[in-house]
């Protein structure tokens, strides 16, 4: 009886935590988060591919995870260059409660965070005799991905959500892990990886690279919470289809901007971007056919290129009481179920160097991912055929700048009597000082930024953005980093994006707004 009874309990107290606390999606906030954006990195290296110790050249970024939930949790990351090509993504595994840190220099390195093969972690559910007491500490000895002579067979409570019987790609059974050899990377791979982020335009991708490094290295970084260890990415349409990506909102964390002088260091956020299952959408990517209803807009929506129709794919799943909770729903929507990023934003600015000056550190994703040319046709549901072109720009983004007294400049795509255009932003990511725009002649100011553009595939439905900037000095402690305000009243339906009419009427029907919600076990 008192055995039911402890069983009953957990199960109930499972339930209680997953659910306590709240969020409100499509807007930026700071809530325990399925997927973690870090939107621009940038490191620097010497030309044999080590990295640049000291002095104000120096540069790094250092990037940390924390797991907000008491159940074990696994988290995949995957590095990007500025037109979002994928460069390297590799499996974390986080105990309840924990935290890891690395630096970027780091990992493009090859110095990939190691999770032991014994480790500790905690037990959320006593569900069998031979299980140990809820909530205390158990040795888990082997893989944390827990396969067993080319098998994953998971225990509950553990870090999996889903045993990838038929897995987003063919190794992940066998070769997917979280305990990775020491760096750094066999040189023909490490020069793949830092030619394809730095500042030229050839790429692993793109024609291939010419191992000469053109400071800085740069892209921005997404950590996905994951149902199992794999070797998918968030590009692949079977990350979704067969479940590799998660739901779980426990993932939190920061990156800080240093250099080797100490000048210049400042910290942000990651952003934090949430799932929330009313942005389940089962349908496959729209075309320019159907641009107007091209179902829900979310974080991932441009590569989730296949139809994936709600719960979990695999069929072979996780037993017990612990998996009654996981695996009712939860880790298993349609699509991505990420909330996207909004398309205006405002932020402030100083140019005044070298007494004080300022940064715009810019992320946006278009309707299609930027390496692709689609072939004129604006769609998305055949990346394999179309032709992968390296010299694609992001279209010019309205700028409306402001100073202290409102007199104001404006550029980009505006009414009359707007200037001429001026090419601002073309790539996914960048971070562009303020010298580079034209604005009144006072030195210190706001911008309004707009990125929706209409004339883009699905008709700019798809696009999103994210912007903070950055003040930096010629002495200490005159360095700061704020995140832009977001003007979009919600980032799911920006004001410009089209809105499909519902079938029969003119209520438009397009996207549903999610309600609160809550943010996962904590």
């Amino acid at each position: 009886m008192k055995k039911t009874f402890l069983t009953c309990m957990a199960v109930v107290a499972l339930f209680a935590i997953a659910t306590g606390a709240s969020a409100i999606t499509c807007t930026t906030d700071q809530r325990p988060a399925a997927t973690l954006l870090i939107p621009y990195f940038q490191a620097t290296f010497d030309a044999d591919g080590t990295s640049l110790g000291t002095g104000p050249n120096a540069l790094d970024t250092l990037v940390t995870i924390g797991n907000a939930s008491s159940a074990p949790m696994l988290a995949h990351v995957n590095v990007f260059n500025e037109r979002s090509e994928l460069v390297l993504d590799f499996n974390i595994a986080l105990t309840g409660f924990d935290i890891v840190s690395f630096g970027m220099a780091s990992i493009l390195r090859g110095n990939l965070p190691v999770t032991p093969r014994n480790h500790l972690h905690v037990d959320e559910v006593k569900d069998s005799p031979a299980d140990t007491i809820p909530g205390t500490q158990v040795t888990v000895n082997g893989d944390v991905c827990q396969r067993v002579n080319g098998a994953v067979f998971p225990n509950d409570g553990g870090y999996l959500r889903v045993r990838p019987t038929s897995a987003a790609t063919p190794l992940d059974n066998t070769l997917a892990t979280v305990s990775y050899p020491a760096g750094p990377f066999p040189t023909a791979f490490l020069f793949q990886v830092l030619d394809s982020l730095d500042v030229t335009a050839d790429t692993n991708t793109c024609g291939g690279v010419d191992n000469i490094i053109t400071n800085p290295i740069h892209g921005y970084v997404t950590i996905d919470h994951a149902n199992y260890c794999n070797l998918s990415n968030p590009s692949d349409p079977k990350y979704y289809t067969q479940d590799a990506i998660g739901m779980e909102n426990n993932l939190f964390g920061d990156y800080i901007f240093i250099n080797g002088a100490g000048l210049g260091t400042f910290g942000l956020p990651a952003v934090a971007i949430e799932a929330d299952p009313s942005l389940s959408d089962p349908s496959p990517a729209p075309t320019s056919a159907n641009s107007l209803t091209p179902g829900r807009r979310t974080f991932y929506r441009r590569y989730v290129t296949a139809g994936d129709p709600l719960g979990c794919t695999n069929p072979a799943t996780l037993t017990g009481a612990a998996a009654a909770f996981w695996l009712s729903g939860v880790d298993c929507g349609g699509g991505d179920q990420r909330e996207p990023l909004g398309l205006k934003y405002a932020a402030r600015w100083f140019d005044q160097a070298p007494s004080v000056t300022s940064f715009f550190n810019v992320w946006r994703a278009s309707s299609v991912p930027s390496i692709f040319d689609l072939n004129g046709r604006g769609d998305l549901l055949d990346l394999a055929n179309d032709v992968v072109i390296c010299d694609t720009a992001e279209p010019t983004v309205t700028l409306s700048f402001y100073d202290e007294d409102e007199n104001t400049t404006t550029q980009g795509v505006c009414p009359s009597p707007c200037k001429a255009p001026k090419f601002n932003f073309p790539l996914e990511t960048q971070r562009t000082s303020i010298s580079a725009f034209s604005h009144p002649g006072w030195p210190a100011g706001w911008v309004s930024m707009e990125f929706f553009n209409n004339s883009a595939p699905v008709g700019g439905a798809l696009d999103q953005a994210y912007v903070t900037y950055d003040f930096e000095g010629a002495t200490q402690f005159l360095s700061a980093g704020i995140t832009a305000a977001q003007l979009d009243p919600s980032s799911c339906q920006p004001l410009l994006v089209p809105v499909a009419p519902a079938s029969g009427g003119v209520t438009p029907s397009f996207p549903v707004i999610p309600t609160l919600v809550g943010t996962g076990p904590s």
